[in-house]
């Protein structure tokens, strides 16, 4: 049985491609250079450019031709930038939706322009579609397309699309942006889960007939309720300079 993981190189994505190799499963890793940092047969590294429709659409053609299709589709590959931290960069924000938006849809087509049924095909969306981060708001704005879209297309749809809500995770990713202090600091500190754990807790997932998992319902609850007390005091977020 085969899996396809995009971002293997780190993040989440090389915690879930490690557990689930010990599982013995085929994995197919996508990413911009081809490698094999697990050293393991069953792993098998693709160079691909998943903002390439085509590209995509001709590799998922290959693995069908080859009677490889995965078993499960799990579209990690993602970036988090400040696109909005002292003036707002479109070039930041284009290049971060690009990849986290656009390099998962880039997948969805291909499968359905193929006419592959029967998958399991997980995005990986964020608590940050719940409270968007003012300095980051092409994150944002990918993350809640991937929710919504992932919940629309399991209508009238033979593949099972399922979304997967991260809260704070130890990643390469989380390591490169500004940690909130004070208080927020240290909520933010408590909810934060090891990459590790997360990638058990989606592994479990991907099999079940569940369609959206939160990998940390604390830190799910918790930005309810901060967002329930930004909707009274919104200066605690967000303050007017006029």
């Amino acid at each position: 049985m085969y899996a396809l993981i995009t971002g293997t190189t780190n993040g989440i994505g090389k915690s879930i491609a490690r557990k689930l190799l010990y599982k013995n499963l085929k994995l197919v890793g996508i990413d911009k250079k081809k490698h094999n940092n697990f050293n393991h047969k069953n792993f098998y590294s693709i160079k691909l450019d998943i903002l390439n429709k085509n590209s995509v659409l001709n590799c998922i053609k290959q693995l069908k031709k080859n009677k490889k299709i995965p078993k499960y589709f799990i579209l990690s590959a993602g970036i988090n930038v400040y696109d909005n931290d002292k003036k707002f960069d479109l070039e930041k924000f284009k290049k971060c939706f690009d990849i986290n938006f656009f390099g998962v849809m880039n997948f969805v087509d291909a499968i359905e322009k193929l006419n592959i049924k029967g998958r399991k095909i997980l995005s990986i969306s964020s608590t940050s579609n719940i409270i968007p981060n003012p300095k980051a708001l092409g994150y944002y704005s990918s993350k809640v397309l991937l929710k919504k879209n992932f919940k629309i297309l399991n209508s009238n749809r033979t593949n099972d699309y399922k979304v997967i809500i991260l809260g704070p995770v130890k990643t390469k990713i989380s390591r490169k942006l500004k940690k909130p202090s004070g208080l927020a600091g240290m909520i933010y500190k408590t909810i934060q889960i090891s990459a590790e754990k997360a990638a058990d807790k989606i592994i479990y997932f991907m099999s079940s007939s569940k369609k959206t998992l939160h990998v940390t319902y604390f830190a799910t609850i918790i930005y309810y309720l901060i967002k329930f007390l930004l909707i009274f005091i919104p200066s605690l977020y967000m303050k007017n300079k006029n």
